[in-house]
């Protein structure tokens, strides 16, 4: 059997000898059962086939959308960066007076041109967009995107472009550059923006904007810088990716709107008139809809669609820089075209040897059936290997290598098979490549965070980069007041004294912003560089060359937040001896990304430190401060309240015997005169015993002698008392008591001292209606530092009817010296009778609170804890009664 591996046998030359060995029953059974066995194997084989080259099929239409996507990323980004530079460049050149040999070129000044008054009237604006003409044009013509760079200024609607466009303005003229929509967008929005599709004044050709505004030194806005994107340009570059004869690629911005497709027109629209572009977010059909949600999500996917009478592929990836999407239209037949032709061409070599195998038996009736059962089997191996092996590929096995036992059209297909996977193998090797490297920043990036410490993060992170990515040595440069410095770096393990010598050959010279070197190249453009011929360039320093040797390395920029660059990383293969490579820049610079995050978060961390601590200890400081103020006012107080009680009490007593003439008669201006002294004193005795309570409460020393009081009596003992008051005025007291009032735990005294405070302030504030006192039992919470208990409690109220209190006022009434409307009334006091009726309160466990409506009244409410050790008794009512002073009833319910 070996004979036929040697020698290349058709299928039609083994039918051909098995029908010249067989006789013809026997041929005729024996074939019809290969026949069976081979169409079976055949429909295996074409499914898996067709299932398999489909998936490879969708795998390239979504890479190939990937790529596209990132590859315009990657340009729209190059945009941004160089209209952001020429915003930087704006903002120097426009903090000094311009010099006029370096102002050429033709400029626009809104709206009809430049002319001798506009220019004497604007000469400086003029000026400084001559300027930038050649920066403008030095930029457009090194990114083949850009159809036209321009910057307009504030000051008359100065507009300077990078080749000149005077002439066609001339032609459309009133033109004014502020009024146009990307300079207005990109003013409002004070940062770059891309400006949706609109008809461009210059070529009427539908165009975006890249824009950006620029500002002055002092952060004053001056103008705009914009590159605008011929969409046909855009159209032609997604062209020559387009997916089959009939596939398609368009984009669409974050709200849906169609930007680029390849029958997009101005049609009638004009430049100075609104652009209406498809919305695909309205469209009629609810499953486009749903995937063009996702891609303004920024989500990647290929998905199938009947769209436009048809199925198709659309396969969509977002593009970050400009918050676009690019996506990719694609019929199902041309995707899945090389599927059906492989199914066809078996189906077509299955018909064909049909045939001959028909007229090999029409022709031939003879054979031997062992030859024809050898043959039979040498036919439909190869089939069903074939379907092993697509079996085995299907299932991820993409190292078995099909085995070539024919050296026909089957033997061809399993050569196709095992190229197919090697293929695939080769894209899988380069995917888990890729993920390697992002698991491995990943973990570098959580190491990074654990560091708070930034001398200790400045030292990791060249360390890092050897270890983890590869390379032989690194340096991390950071910038200091416009100085570029070496804060680490790492050769190897052995490298430590040449360390030693590169960091003091690299900072010794310091290299500025402004030197002409690859470093400050590398921060003033924001761009990666490789140098391979270092010891030639005539930008790197020999200094520091000499102390490196490297032959090959790579800078990378390090941005911090915002975008700005805060210092550059370089490593290199000193060890390996190879040169470094675009991709080993790419991770460089990946790499560098995540490290400024990490290092501003280090320096944000620090700073935060700081300022903790030092607002720790400044708080520190006035917490003790506070204290000891308040311990020496409560000393003062008590001290002073102690010194002045035995003097007020000589002077009261005296001028009671004075007035009671017991040493003698006294005239009548005398006894005013003593009953003035008498009543002042008084006075100061009641403000002096307030203040000793005050101290007292304060100082957490009240004396309460809790027992069982009867809280009905002492309620109308105090009322009593305060009907006195009332004496000459149209103010009636009442009060209403329930009939079942159990005892409270309390100090008598204090009890009837906060009841006559509450009442003497509600007579006080009070000209006309009435005060009324009430009392209710109610169930309080109280926390006791562990739990929280419900206790039963009576709950007393004072309502009057008087002038209220303003809302703002109402938190700060239980404060001292606190009189709400001392000023008002002229009434003499304290002011800290209130805080003490709170104190004694609180002493007691209970709350007190204050309700209020300005000119309506207010109502103080406190509450006392229900004596747990007695029962609830019922009290004697006590009928109304009249008083016989004023006529004032005193009424108890």
């Amino acid at each position: 059997m070996r004979l036929f591996h040697h020698h290349r046998f058709t299928i039609r030359l083994k039918m051909l000898l098995l029908a010249l060995g067989l006789a013809w029953t026997p041929l005729v059974l024996i074939g019809a059962l290969g026949m069976l066995n081979l169409d079976q194997a055949r429909d295996t084989a074409v499914q898996t086939v067709t299932e398999a080259l489909q998936q490879q099929a969708e795998s390239n239409l979504e890479k190939r959308t990937i790529d596209k996507a990132q590859r315009y990323n990657a340009a729209l980004a190059s945009v941004e960066q160089q209209v952001r530079s020429l915003s930087a460049t704006g903002t120097v050149l426009f903090g000094s007076t311009p010099s006029p040999e370096l102002a050429v070129g033709r400029v626009w000044v809104s709206p009809d041109g430049l002319t001798l008054e506009t220019g004497r009237a604007h000469a400086t604006a003029v000026a400084r967009a001559q300027i930038m003409i050649p920066l403008l044009r030095a930029a457009v013509q090194s990114n083949s995107l850009v159809s036209l760079g321009y910057v307009g200024l504030e000051d008359g609607g100065v507009l300077a472009t990078d080749h000149d466009i005077v002439d066609v303005l001339q032609q459309i003229k009133p033109f004014d550059v502020r009024k146009r929509n990307w300079y207005i967008t990109a003013r409002s929005a004070g940062h770059t923006v891309w400006v949706d599709t609109y008809v461009d004044a210059n070529t009427k050709k539908l165009t975006t904007t890249c824009a950006t505004p620029i500002y002055d030194r002092q952060g004053n806005f001056v103008g705009v810088v914009g590159f605008d994107l011929l969409l046909d340009t855009i159209q032609q570059d997604l062209l020559k990716f387009s997916p089959g004869e009939n596939g398609y690629a368009f984009l669409i911005n974050g709200e849906g709107k169609v930007l680029v497709r390849p029958d997009m027109e101005p049609g009638e629209a004009s430049w100075n008139s609104s652009f209406a572009g498809e919305n695909l977010l309205q469209s009629s059909d609810p499953a486009l809809r749903a995937v063009v949600q996702r891609m303004t999500q920024r989500q990647q996917a290929v998905e199938q669609l009947f769209y436009q009478g048809g199925n198709v592929y659309l396969a969509y990836a977002p593009i970050p820089s400009a918050g676009w999407s690019v996506g990719m239209v694609v019929p199902q037949n041309e995707v899945v075209q090389l599927a059906n032709a492989v199914g066809t061409d078996l189906a077509r070599r299955q018909q064909r040897l049909r045939a001959d195998i028909i007229l090999v038996f029409g022709v031939m009736m003879a054979g031997i059936g062992l030859g024809s059962v050898i043959l039979t089997r040498q036919i439909t191996h190869p089939l069903r290997q074939l379907r092993s092996s697509a079996h085995r590929i299907t299932a991820g096995d993409l190292h078995y290598q099909v085995e070539q036992v024919s050296n026909d059209e089957i033997g061809d297909l399993a050569q196709s098979f095992n190229m197919m996977t090697a293929s695939l193998r080769q894209k899988v090797v380069e995917l888990e490549e890729n993920l390697q490297h992002l698991a491995t920043l990943n973990d570098v990036s959580n190491r990074f965070k654990a560091i708070v410490s930034l001398p200790e993060l400045l030292d990791a992170i060249p360390r890092a980069i050897c270890r983890d990515f590869g390379f032989d040595r690194a340096a991390l440069y950071m910038i200091n007041d416009n100085v570029l410095q070496v804060v680490s770096v790492c050769f190897g393990m052995d490298g430590a004294e040449q360390e030693q010598a590169f960091l003091h050959a690299a900072n010794d010279q310091p290299i500025t912003m402004s030197s002409n070197t690859v470093e400050a190249d590398v921060v003033r453009s924001g761009q990666a560089v490789v140098v391979t011929n270092p010891w030639d360039n005539p930008r790197v320093l020999q200094h520091k060359q000499r102390a490196s040797s490297s032959e090959s390395y790579v800078q990378a920029p390090i941005f911090g937040k915002d975008g700005k660059i805060i210092g550059l990383l370089s490593a290199d293969y000193y060890h390996q001896k190879r040169e470094v490579t675009a991709q080993d820049a790419a991770q460089v610079l990946t790499y560098a990304s995540m490290v400024g995050l990490s290092v501003e978060n280090a320096r944000l961390y620090e700073e935060l430190e700081r300022k903790v601590a030092q607002r720790t200890d400044e708080l520190r400081v006035a917490l003790e401060r506070a204290r000891e103020a308040d311990r020496m006012k409560t000393r003062f107080l008590a001290a002073i309240s102690h010194e002045l009680r035995t003097p007020l009490n000589a002077i009261i007593g005296f001028s009671t015997v004075l007035l009671e003439e017991i040493q003698g008669p006294v005239t009548h201006a005398q006894r005013e005169d003593l009953r003035t002294i008498h009543d002042n004193g008084q006075f100061l005795l009641h403000l002096i015993t307030e203040l000793l309570d005050l101290a007292r409460i304060e100082a957490g020393k009240i004396d309460l002698r809790a027992a069982d009081v009867d809280i009905a009596a002492v309620i109308n003992d105090v009322a009593g008392t305060a009907q006195g008051l009332l004496r000459d005025r149209s103010v009636k007291l009442r009060v209403n008591l329930p009939a079942n009032l159990p005892p409270v735990l309390a100090d008598r005294g204090r009890v009837r001292q906060i009841l006559l405070n509450l009442l003497s302030n509600a007579v006080k504030f009070t000209e006309f209606g009435e005060i009324a006192v009430s009392a209710r039992p109610v169930m309080m919470s109280r926390n006791d530092g562990k739990d929280t208990h419900t206790l039963p409690c009576i709950a007393i109220s004072i309502r009057d009817t008087g002038r209220g209190i303003e809302p703002d006022l109402l938190p700060v009434v239980f404060e001292e010296f606190r009189q709400v409307h001392a000023d008002r009334t002229g009434m003499r006091g304290s002011g800290l009778g209130l805080a003490i009726t709170r104190g004694l309160v609180e002493a007691h466990g209970g709350r007190i609170w204050v309700e209020s409506v300005l000119g309506q009244g207010t109502i103080f409410t406190f509450t006392l804890p229900v004596s747990l050790a007695s029962k609830p008794r019922r009290l004697v009512t006590t009928h109304a009664r009249r008083a016989a002073t004023n006529g004032h009833a005193v009424e108890n319910h």
